[in-house]
């Protein structure tokens, strides 16, 4: 029998007629130059790209309070031990040397001889490597456990992550605002066990080996479903990064927001959270408001595209008593062209033009305060009729 020696894997034995003529390429090259890529373990902070690991520290730091005097900055990560057998020698930078030509830093290799090129200018230098004096290694990546051991003892195959955050505390001035550095503390965080790739492109998770699978993800945007012969209608948002936000409407036609899939709330708080702090401000955000002056008891409507679609109780005349629209017949798109080439800046309606309408923000009586109407209430001929005896000029109004 032919010998082979211990942990060489067996000869590749073809029983097809056909020769192979290219070899097969190494399918898992991709994977695993794409993991490391994205770890850019062996490479010293200011050597790394604007990718991977970085790029996601990138996105999320700098970090502030919501009264800007303090801020968290993120200066550099480190994955895994890089030291000697004996700790003597630590850190990448004793596997670097300067290029005599460019003054550059290169990257030495302790396990092969011969000359280095610079990545910079492609001079030739020589690969001088840092051993230590104690133990005789080099620098090397340490692991507490290897591949072997964690699938022994059931553990993974990982390497700590640590990062370097810089905390900087600013003193404001309450009366001028200006902003001053009072403390910065610079400290090494343990980050946690990032797992590292075996040479088979697995990883080693709790003693078992795995692999990932390319799974279909949701393009990000905003979407809309509609079930339940159009009973049921749901809008989702997908960010890029975050949590889903869900709008759905239920029997009762209320709108509720579900944010991961979690218990629904009304959809007002929601909007209340982001900023929009009362009725008002949500119904100007999401209707279009139009604007009922009253004059001598009289009300008239502010010309808007809104308009187009309604049949008015009045005619519409011009400045010259021309009637530019009949009383009762429909307002269409030409016909708003000619009252606003006409320049008619209002017309007159009645009450039961305003049918189905509500008030889109409080009517207050300005001599006296009083709140004539709530935003969000029905307009009624008792409220119109009380808005005109009333000190109240104008009013908003919006069609639900």
């Amino acid at each position: 029998m032919e010998s082979r020696v211990a942990g060489q894997s067996p000869p590749r034995i073809d029983f097809s007629k056909i020769k192979t003529t290219i070899p097969i390429p190494n399918l898992i090259e991709v994977q695993k130059k794409s993991y490391v890529r994205f770890l850019q373990m062996d490479l010293l902070p200011s050597e790394r790209d604007d990718a991977g690991l970085q790029a996601v520290f990138n996105s999320v730091f700098p970090i502030t309070d919501f009264r800007g005097v303090s801020q968290l900055e993120f200066v550099d990560y480190s994955i895994g031990n890089w030291e000697c057998k004996c700790s003597n020698l630590r850190g990448l930078h004793h596997l670097r040397s300067i290029c005599k030509s460019c003054s550059a830093t290169i990257r030495t290799d302790p396990y092969h001889a011969g000359d280095i090129a610079c990545s910079k200018c492609g001079t030739y230098n020589k690969n001088i490597v840092n051993f230590c004096n104690k133990c005789g290694d080099p620098v090397g990546l340490q692991l507490k456990y290897e591949m072997p051991e964690c699938q022994e003892r059931g553990m993974t195959f990982s390497a700590p992550l640590k990062v370097t955050i810089r905390l900087t505390i600013y003193e404001k001035d309450p009366e001028s605002g200006a902003k001053s550095v009072r403390d910065i503390k610079e400290q090494e965080v343990f980050f946690g066990e990032i797992p590292l790739m075996t040479e088979n492109g697995t990883f080693m998770i709790n003693g078992t080996e795995r692999v990932i699978v390319s799974q279909l993800h949701r393009s990000p945007g905003v979407f809309f479903e509609m079930a339940n012969q159009r009973t049921y209608f749901l809008g989702k948002i997908i960010p890029y990064r975050g949590s889903w936000v869900e709008f759905e409407y239920d029997s009762k036609n209320l709108l509720y927001v579900r944010i991961d899939r979690k218990r629904k709330f009304l959809g007002t708080i929601f909007l209340r959270a982001l900023g929009l702090k009362n009725d008002e401000a949500i119904l100007k955000t999401f209707y279009s408001i139009d604007r009922v002056s009253i004059k001598n008891k009289k009300m008239f409507w502010v010309v808007s595209e809104n308009l187009a679609g309604l049949k008015l109780s009045n005619n519409v005349t011009s400045r010259h008593g021309e009637v530019v629209v009949p009383a009762g017949r429909k307002i269409t798109t030409s016909l708003l062209k000619e009252i606003q080439k006409a320049k008619i800046q209002q017309v007159e309606i009645s009450a039961g033009d305003l049918e189905g309408a509500s008030i889109a923000a409080d009517a207050v009586e300005l001599t006296t305060g009083e709140v004539l109407a709530d935003a969000n209430t029905e307009i009624t001929a008792a409220l119109i009729s009380r808005l005109q005896d009333s000190a109240v000029e104008e009013f908003e109004i919006f069609f639900p």
